[in-house]
């Protein structure tokens, strides 16, 4: 029998799902203003702090954050970010500079850390685009086995990474005024698990959260996942069950490089 907290963490989990994809459907809108604009009518002129920077423009790019960035689970080991290094190269007709500096296991206390090395701050200054994700060790290693979540320790890691996503965003702006950053949020790997009640809200609610502070600074754009993988999560997820495989990271792939564009 489900308990009331149960239920109540179902019925709160739908809302914020439902409010997520209207977030998820204005950003595609976003990316292409033409499905909502009259066919005669000229889309408005993205503002200073949304607008990336053309793909044309990126000759240099770093990648920062964790086992997602680096590609833990792509059989190809390309990962979201070898792809859209692939895509760009294709469309520039010529080799980009990349540096992945990505670490397996990475949480945002050591994603700070490791941005305080002076030979990381060369490579972000020198970045026309930077792509980072940063927070599912955070949050996921709140469990107590592995689907069952901590909700308190699951709360105190998400108030640490809220804090340590603004330091990351804003030490990148310190060294680098101009390059677009684009930060990948969260997808659910438990969500067709018995944890999903548990994990549903936290994700979704970071997820704002991440959106929330980027909108502060300028050329961040954040790329929401999570609706690639809800209901998915068999066809797009490695074997291990919490990182995407092949066909999940070229679906997260294709999402940023249609945000780049």
């Amino acid at each position: 029998m489900r308990t009331s907290g149960q239920l109540l963490w179902r019925t709160t989990g739908l809302l914020s799902f439902l409010s997520f994809l209207l977030f998820a459907t204005g950003f595609v809108l976003a990316m292409n203003p033409q499905q909502i604009a009259p066919a005669k009518t000229s889309p408005p002129a993205p503002s200073e702090q949304t607008a990336p920077l053309p793909a044309q423009g990126v000759q240099k790019v770093v990648a920062l954050g964790d086992s997602l960035t680096r590609g833990a689970g792509d059989a190809n080991g390309q990962g979201y970010a070898g792809l859209v290094r692939q895509a760009l190269e294709k469309k520039l007709g010529k080799p980009i500079t990349f540096s992945n500096l990505a670490i397996n296991g990475q949480e945002s206390t050591d994603l700070v850390k490791q941005m305080s090395q002076s030979q990381v701050k060369t490579l972000l200054s020198e970045a026309d685009l930077v792509l980072f994700t940063i927070g599912g060790n955070d949050m996921f290693r709140q469990t107590g086995g592995l689907y069952t979540i901590d909700k308190e320790k699951l709360a105190a890691a998400t108030k640490e990474l809220t804090a340590n996503y603004e330091e990351i965003i804003r030490q990148i702006r310190a060294v680098n005024k101009q390059a677009t950053i684009v930060y990948t949020t969260l997808y659910n790997p438990f969500g067709d698990t018995e944890a999903s009640v548990d994990t549903i809200q936290p994700v979704l609610d970071w997820n704002y959260t991440a959106s929330e502070i980027a909108s502060k600074y300028p050329h961040v754009i954040v790329v929401p996942t999570y609706d690639l993988f809800v209901n998915k999560e068999k066809s797009y997820l490695y074997t291990d069950h919490f990182h995407p495989n092949t066909a999940g990271y070229q679906r997260i792939a294709e999402r940023v490089i249609q945000a780049l564009e």
